[in-house]
Parts: structure tokens; C-alpha cells; sequence
């Protein structure tokens, strides 16, 4: 169809316009006929864009989903100064605005609310779909349809109708459009360049690719307390008894709103306490993330955790599956500064992994930044649920990358976690990755810890020693002595190994009723298995001494430590960290035992060869340090103790930091014998 031009000087009044489907046959005069049909349509049918005015308050917003609002004040104020609202007043050049984050998140409500807050301000206020090309052409159409009531007799297709709307917008000012879920930011460019005089408000997963189009807002999840108030809403609560269940939930879904709403419209349909909400939900991950309010719900129009997740996953499937494969593996770690070398070592090629970062990144899956990036605890616990109906959460996909994830920390680990200084920061780094893989194991274990695994319990229980935290220490030891012997035997030397980190933890935890059974079997089968002058014998013997030192019986003590101090001499040499390690007991235990004129020299000669062999500021010299500092305290000397003291305190707040554990000790310490000076 042919569209007659409009003559300027032409008189006003009906004229005809041919409506049909032959695209050559045009009639001129005042009838057409085509198809044996003509329209007579006013003048005013065919005035062009520039002369059309919008009708007072035209939109076409959508009802909010959820009739709760909270928590998101500071945002909309946010987008105010975004678009260019201050202070009430409109400011002039204000660019196009992108709300991204991850999908559940809140974004097209918050824009849904900012447009609605504002329709007294911009006219018209037109909400446009924005998944595809093809549906931002079918927004514009629609927007043309309500300035023109005659777009579909004038329009020989929707693209001449989103045309048109396009070129009214060229020409008025004060509209605001807002694209929602905009999937590609190229999709966007052709329209965002050309219309510069009204005001664009986008949503999008995509946190890149807008810095040459619109200005970003990340949005995040709700504080604590909105999503507390949140759910409290939502379900009708008035009693405050149930805040602290419901808080724990929040906390549980990570405060994501889209994930509040469907459990508390769970809780509301099912009449459920939150503490039954949390306890299916903990026991049928699976099934609660895909479940809406209703069973009679059509479940593939509802907005659900798993729904919205399993589409951008297929996205960034097509695109990268190593992207994928990251996000599940790191599904078993910490949710907060995963260290990226953790992805790098899943392919040989950095770049490939470089590249699949940037795209989660991209769809808001993680947040990247350049030594970690961070996955929401909800997206983890997503991921590494098995689930038939989902093709990126099968059982085996999801099984491999739990025992990728365990390999990954095992192949991460500094050496000799006990001491070696320079590894420490690494593992304060990592830490908190093991604990959270060794709590979401925890279920299946013994049964499946495979080596990796028993390696990363068995070295972090003596790290977490060393930093004082003696519950946890205990716990992986445990757990680490089961897996050795399932997988190796009791008798074999890494079972012993892994018993004889159970027997200090559990000395170091004051349980001195277990460890001592322990220590006393360890050395016995050192003894048998290993042969008396082993290494883990000899430290087995040592272990067993200061145990008796503890339980205050130094003539059993006394024995074991020189006898190990003679082996430790003749198998390893004088100076190795062994020998002083072993010199330094015999010499606490002389003290312990009041005898301080054999205790002085051996602390006093302890601490010269530490400083000489392991360095002034060796943690294990800081002790020799302070333990010469205490026998000095005992024997009445404070002039020699305090200065002593002192520097121990200076050097561990400056190489452990202010609140380690070994901080405080030399902070009393000191504090004693400052008080006992005269």
C-alpha cells in the first residue's frame, strides 16, 4: 500500500485514502479504490510527527507485580540524579540511564516505580520490552498507535509504525521511555544516538557494553532490615516473634527480593512457618527455587529463581560453556573474593578464561574485579543443585565440579602451612573458600572426601592451628583422619599424620582427656610403622612430651624431650627448626619444673640460633623471644623481661597484626611484668 502524500495549500476535510494489499495500484482524486475498498479519513490522518501532540498523561506503565515496595529510597534517588532530577527541577543534557545487576534483583520494579512517580513530570511514559530488536520495533509501533489513532491505516508495516514513532519523538520533548530487560546494548544504539530530547531509563542483566550509551546504576540486594520488612509484609506478620525466623531466612535467600517474594508468597499460599519455609528449602533446593505461590499456576509464566537463572544460563552457554563450568565449580566456594587464578587453573589457555569471567560478569552472574570476583550465595546455591529439568545442573555436571573445586584448593596451597610466613597471606586468602567447601561437603562426608580433599583439611587444620582457632582445627582433623583411613588405611604414615593433628588440636582446645590417648597411640604406632628415629616419630615423641608438661608431670616429660633433642641432633643436625623447636620444650619444661638455672641458658641459646637460622622475625624467634622474656619474669629479673616483652609485642602486631591471638598473649604478658616491676 501506497501512502498519498499530504499537499501543503490543500484544502481541509475527509479525503480518500486506497487501503489495500496491492502495492502498485495508487488512485489519485477523492476516492481510491483497491481491493473494491476505500477509507475516507480526515486530514488530519496524514499530518506528519512534528504536528501530532500526545495526549494528556498517555502511558501505558504496568502494575507494579507486588504491592510491597521497600528498601529502595536511595535508589530512586539515585536514578533522580541520574536522569537529571535535582531537586525537583529538571536538568538539561542528561543522558540515557542503565539499571543493571543480576536477574531477581528488583530492576524493572524500581523502574516501574520511578515511572510511575514521575508521570506527572513526562508525557508520554512508555514502558517498551527490550529483549530484541524486534521487540523494541514492536514497542515503538504500539506508541505510535496511541499518538496516531490512524497508524494502522497510514502504516504499510510495523516498521514504518516504529518509524514513525521514532521521528514524533525526534520532534517532541518530555517523553520518558524506559527499555526494559534489555538483553544487547547494540540493540539500543540506533535509537539511543538519534533521540537526544526526551529521557531513557534501561533495565538489563548486561552489567557491559553501556559506556558508550548510558550511564550505569548497579543495583544490589536489599539491606537486612528491607528484606526483613519485606517478608514481614508480604506474609502479614505482626507478631515480631517471627522476625527471627524470618531474618534468618533472609539471609539464607542473600536478601534478593525476587527470591523474598516467591518465599514469602510461599509461606502466605501454604500457611507455612518461615522455619518450615527454610527447612524445605535447605532439604529441596531444587524443587522450592522453581516453585511459585500456587500449584495451579501456569509455571512457565512465573518468575522464579530458577526460571530467570536457567535463561541467562542458556545464553551464556551458547556463547562460552567454560563460563558455565566456572560458575558451578565456584558454586563450592566462598561467595566473596574468589581469587580468579582459581578459574585460571580450569584451562590451559588465560585468555579463554579471561573472556569467560568478562561474560558472567557481563550478565551480572558474578562481580569481576581484577585479583577475585564475587557470585551472590544464591546463585551458588542454584548452581550446584541437581536438577533433570534443568540442562546446566545435571547430577554428574554438578558432582565434577564440586571434585574440580576440592582439586583447585588443593592445588592452591602454600607449603609447610606451620611455617612458612611467607605463604600465610595465601592462606588467610583462601580460608575462607576451604571452610565453606568443608561446610556445604559436610553432609557427605566421610563417604566422598577424595584426596584433594583430605589434603586441603589435613594441611588447613595445622594452619588454623597456628592462627589459635583450635574449634576449627579439631573439626577438619577429624574429618581429614576419617578420610585417610577409608582411603588409605589406619596404619598408613598420612593417617598418622592426620591423627597426630587431631591429638595437638584437641591439646591446643584445653580437651587434654582426648588427647592424651591419642598422642600416647600415635607414638606407639610411629614407633611400629615408621621406626624410631622418623621424623614423624621424633615428632610424635615431642608431641607426647608436652602433653605430660601441660597435665604438670615433668618427670615424664622431662625424659621424652631429651631423648628427642639427642635424635633430632644426630638425624637432622643442630640446626634445623626440628632441633630448635625440640630444645626450646626441654627448656620450658626445666622452667615449668622451676628449675630456671637449666632453663635460662638452653631458652638463651635457643633464641640466638632462631634469629640466626630462621630470622629476627620468624613467629617461631618471636617466641623463643618471649619465652626467654617470661623465665627472665620468673626468676625476678623484670629489668631483662620487660624490654624483651616489649619487642615481642611491637614485632607481632607488626608481622601477625594487632588481634592475632599470639598478639594478646604478648599483650598480657607484657602487662604482667610492667605490674611487677618495683
Amino acid at each position: 500500500m501506497t501512502r498519498q502524500p499530504f499537499r501543503p495549500g490543500e484544502a481541509s476535510g475527509d479525503r480518500a485514502v486506497a487501503v489495500g494489499h496491492n502495492q502498485g495500484i495508487v488512485s489519485t482524486g477523492d476516492g481510491a479504490v483497491i481491493d473494491n475498498r476505500t477509507v475516507r479519513l480526515p486530514a488530519e490522518a496524514v499530518r506528519g510527527p512534528a504536528e501530532v501532540a500526545a495526549p494528556p498523561g498517555l502511558n501505558n506503565l504496568p502494575a507494579p507485580r507486588s504491592g510491597v515496595f521497600v528498601g529502595r529510597e536511595e535508589d530512586l534517588a539515585r536514578l533522580d540524579a541520574a536522569t537529571g532530577i535535582e531537586d525537583g527541577h529538571e536538568a538539561d543534557g542528561a543522558v540515557p540511564v542503565v539499571v543493571h545487576g543480576l536477574g531477581g534483583m528488583g530492576k524493572s520494579t524500581l523502574a516501574l516505580h520511578y515511572a510511575h512517580r514521575h508521570r506527572d513530570r513526562y508525557n508520554p511514559v512508555w514502558w517498551i520490552p527490550a529483549e530484541s530488536a524486534a521487540t523494541i520495533g514492536l514497542g515503538l509501533a504500539a506508541l505510535a498507535a496511541h499518538l496516531n489513532p490512524y497508524a494502522d491505516l497510514t502504516a504499510a508495516s510495523g516498521a514504518e509504525a516504529a518509524a514513525w514513532a521514532t521521528t514524533w519523538l525526534q520532534a517532541h520533548d518530555g517523553w520518558l521511555l524506559v527499555f526494559d530487560d534489555a538483553a544487547v546494548p547494540g540493540d539500543l544504539a540506533p535509537l539511543l544516538g538519534s533521540l537526544t530530547t526526551g529521557r531513557h531509563l534501561i533495565t538489563s542483566r548486561r552489567a557491559t557494553g553501556w559506556h558508550h550509551l548510558a550511564r550505569p546504576v548497579t543495583l544490589d540486594t536489599l539491606t537486612p532490615d528491607a528484606a526483613l520488612d519485606l517478608l514481614m509484609r508480604i506474609t502479614d506478620s505482626t507478631d515480631d516473634g517471627a522476625a527471627p525466623e524470618l531474618a534468618e531466612l533472609a539471609a539464607e535467600l542473600g536478601h534478593l527480593p525476587l527470591a523474598l517474594e516467591q518465599a514469602a508468597a510461599y509461606i502466605q499460599h501454604t500457611a507455612l512457618t518461615p522455619a518450615a519455609y527454610l527447612a524445605r528449602l535447605r532439604r529441596h533446593p531444587a524443587r522450592m527455587f522453581a516453585t511459585t505461590a500456587s500449584a495451579s499456576a501456569d509455571s512457565g509464566q512465573q518468575r522464579t529463581i530458577a526460571r530467570i537463572w536457567q535463561l541467562t544460563l542458556d545464553a551464556i552457554a551458547a556463547r562460552d560453556p567454560l563460563a558455565v563450568e566456572i560458575l558451578r565449580t565456584a558454586a563450592w566456594f566462598g561467595p566473596d573474593d574468589v581469587p580468579r587464578d582459581l578459574a585460571e587453573a580450569l584451562d590451559d589457555d588465560p585468555i579463554a578464561v579471561d573472556e569467560a569471567l568478562a561474560l558472567l560478569h557481563a550478565y551480572s552472574m558474578i562481580t569481576l574485579t581484577p585479583r577475585t570476583f564475587a557470585v551472590h550465595r544464591l546463585v551458588q546455591a542454584v548452581a550446584r543443585t541437581p536438577d533433570p529439568a534443568d540442562p546446566h545442573r545435571g547430577a554428574d555436571a554438578i558432582d565434577g565440579a564440586r571434585r574440580r573445586a576440592a582439586e583447585l584448593l588443593a592445588a592452591a596451597l602454600p607449603e609447610d602451612p606451620l611455617f612458612n610466613v611467607a605463604g600465610w597471606p595465601r592462606w588467610r586468602e583462601l580460608l575462607p573458600h576451604i571452610e565453606a567447601y568443608a561446610a556445604l561437603t559436610e553432609p557427605t562426608a566421610p563417604d566422598q572426601d577424595d584426596e584433594a580433599i583430605d589434603r586441603v583439611l589435613f594441611e588447613a587444620s595445622a594452619f588454623l592451628l597456628g592462627e589459635g582457632r583450635t574449634d576449627r582445627a579439631v573439626a577438619f582433623a577429624e574429618r581429614s583422619v576419617a578420610a585417610s583411613e577409608r582411603l588409605r588405611g589406619p596404619d598408613h604414615p598420612r593417617t598418622l599424620s592426620s591423627r597426630s593433628y587431631l591429638a595437638s588440636a584437641c591439646r591446643s582446645a584445653g580437651d587434654l582427656d582426648r588427647a592424651t590417648p591419642l598422642h600416647e597411640r600415635n607414638l606407639a604406632d610411629c614407633e611400629r610403622v615408621l621406626g624410631p628415629d622418623h621424623p614423624d616419630t621424633l615428632a610424635s615423641r615431642s608431641n607426647l612430651a608436652h602433653l605430660y608438661a601441660l597435665t604438670g608431670d615433668p618427670d615424664r616429660a622431662a625424659p621424652l624431650h631429651e631423648r628427642n633433642l639427642a635424635d633430632y641432633e644426630r638425624t637432622l643436625g643442630a640446626d634445623h627448626p626440628h632441633t630448635l623447636a625440640s630444645r626450646a620444650n626441654l627448656a620450658t619444661v626445666h622452667r615449668s619444673a622451676g628449675d630456671l638455672d637449666r632453663a635460662l641458658p638452653l631458652l638463651t641459646r635457643n633464641l640466638a640460633d632462631h634469629e640466626r637460622v630462621l630470622g629476627p622475625d620468624h613467629p617461631e624467634t618471636l617466641t623463643a623471644r618471649s619465652n626467654l622474656a617470661y623465665a627472665y619474669e620468673l626468676a625476678g629479673d623484670p629489668d631483662r623481661a620487660v624490654p624483651l616483652h616489649e619487642r615481642v609485642l611491637a614485632d607481632r602486631e607488626r608481622v601477625l597484626g594487632a588481634a592475632h591471638p599470639h598478639t594478646e598473649l604478648a599483650r598480657d604478658l607484657l602487662t604482667r611484668a610492667r605490674a611487677a616491676r618495683p
